[in-house]
This record gives C-alpha cells, structure tokens and sequence, in this order.
C-alpha cells in the first residue's frame, strides 16, 4: 500500500482430498509486519478455498488474494494504530538487502 513500509511473506498449500492434492483447493497466507523499518505490529491473513476472479485472471494463489487483502487491513489499521503514510524512504541504516544467488 502506498506510503507503508511492509514486510510479508505469502504461502499457498494445496489442500489434501481423498489422498491427493487438489490443486483447486487451496489455504493462502500472507503474514507481514510494519512499518518495515522499524517492525511494531504484525498481520496475518488466511484464505480458505479463495475463488480466482476476473481481475486476478484466476489466479488463486496467495500472492493474489491474501497479499492484498493484507495491505488493504494495514492501510485501514495503521492510522489507528497511529502509523501515517510515509513517502520518503527510510534511512540507509533500516535498509535490509538480501542476496539469495549462488554466484
């Protein structure tokens, strides 16, 4: 969401029927902590079975669905919780970069 710093990982399982995975069942989860910079509340999102739609091209998988209703949580808690949009970035020193290559 636009002026939140947020940290989140998603996750899609397929669900197990009668022995197997269905690949059209699903449970999607997104947890995710903010402001990202400075982590003081976290979030997590769980879907069962959610439905693809028009606007996620039927797509189920949780990068479509709970990663987004995540930002739309925050965005509606944080200025409860007394976090205002920022649009300026964070210090250098907050800054985490990862660098998952084998070369």
């Amino acid at each position: 969401m636009a002026g939140y710093y947020i940290g989140g990982k998603t996750g899609t399982a397929e669900k197990v029927v009668n022995g197997r995975y269905a690949k059209k069942r699903v449970l999607t989860s997104f947890i995710a902590v903010f402001p990202a910079d400075e982590p003081r509340f976290q979030v997590l999102i769980m879907l069962d079975e959610p439905s693809g739609l028009t606007e996620t091209h039927g797509n189920i998988a949780a990068a479509w669905n709970a990663a987004p209703t995540g930002g739309r949580v925050i965005a509606r808690i944080a200025p409860l919780l007394g976090i205002e949009p920022r649009f300026t970035l964070p210090s250098a020193e907050h800054l985490i970069l990862a660098n998952h290559s084998d070369r």
